[in-house]
């Protein structure tokens, strides 16, 4: 009996304590419930902040230690400079003015050699003054013709004189006078020959002027086409050096902070050739990052 009544008071106050129990645990809902409320807030946060990373790596290479403007700790501005090569490209700018003032110049020099070759102009050839000797000397010729005849008309009347006298020393004199006029004449005729062959002589001299010019302008035309290709194989060679010298400035603009934040961490990764490669780690601010470049 004893037993049977301790049985039913432990069974009694099991039962009590599981109802107890029972009322103490919340339902398993409400674990759910409150890890879809974290998940919510995350994802709220992440859309707050979603325009701007947390944190920003930019890489950068420069020549000297110089061109890095920044150090860890340093806060930043969207558009602040982080580094700036701006000794190497102050070099390549100036490179570039004295390239772009070589080929101006050679533009011009071709602009001038590119003009048409154009003959000398030369007087036409009249030959007027050897004309005029000719015609000097076919007057002397006339006049020496004129006394010639007159001349030995002249002896054929005194033949015809009735003059009782002896008229053979005036015929002598006379024949003697008509030898020198005839002597005149021939020399008179040697002259308008050499009047002659002077203007066949200053004419064969305009021709072989005129082709000597001629072939000069050929040879000047075959020399200008040589100075012409020369011309366009420098201009083209500048203009190829002033696009890759354009190419090496605008790779070496400045690099600038895209958002605000604050400089975490530099590394410097090593070293090819002349240039040196760092990487800048920045903490972008969640903030307005348009504050204002310096």
């Amino acid at each position: 009996m004893e037993k049977r009544t301790k049985i039913k008071i432990f069974g009694t106050a099991f039962f009590a304590c599981g109802l107890i129990f029972c009322q103490s645990v919340e339902p398993t809902t409400s674990n759910a419930d409150r890890t879809n409320l974290f998940i919510l807030e995350t994802e709220t946060s992440k859309e707050k902040t979603s325009d701007n990373p947390r944190t920003l790596k930019i890489r950068v290479s420069i020549s000297r230690r110089e061109d890095l403007r920044v150090k860890v700790g340093d806060k930043l501005n969207a558009g602040d400079v982080i580094a700036d090569r701006n000794k190497e490209r102050n070099a390549l700018v100036l490179q570039k003015q004295q390239a772009e003032i070589t080929l101006n110049r050679l533009q011009t020099l071709k602009a001038a050699r590119a003009e048409e070759l154009q003959k000398p102009v030369t007087p036409d050839a009249t030959f007027a003054e050897n004309q005029a000797a000719i015609r000097r000397a076919q007057v002397s010729v006339d006049a020496a013709k004129r006394n010639v005849g007159m001349q030995e008309t002249h002896i054929s009347q005194i033949a015809n004189l009735p003059f009782p006298g002896d008229l053979s020393k005036i015929k002598q004199h006379e024949t003697a006078r008509l030898a020198l006029l005839k002597g005149e004449l021939l020399e008179a005729e040697s002259n308008l020959a050499l009047e002659r062959a002077k203007l066949e002589t200053a004419k064969a001299n305009r021709s072989y002027s005129e082709q000597k010019d001629t072939l000069e302008i050929q040879k000047q035309k075959i020399t200008l086409n040589e100075q012409h290709l020369t011309l366009e194989t420098n201009i083209a060679q500048f203009e190829a050096q002033i696009t890759n010298l354009n190419a090496q400035i605008i790779a070496l603009s400045a690099v600038r902070a895209p958002f605000a934040g604050t400089i975490k961490k530099i590394t410097w990764e090593g070293q090819t050739n002349d240039e040196i490669n760092v990487v800048i780690l920045v903490d972008v601010d969640n903030g307005n990052s348009d504050s204002g470049a310096k």
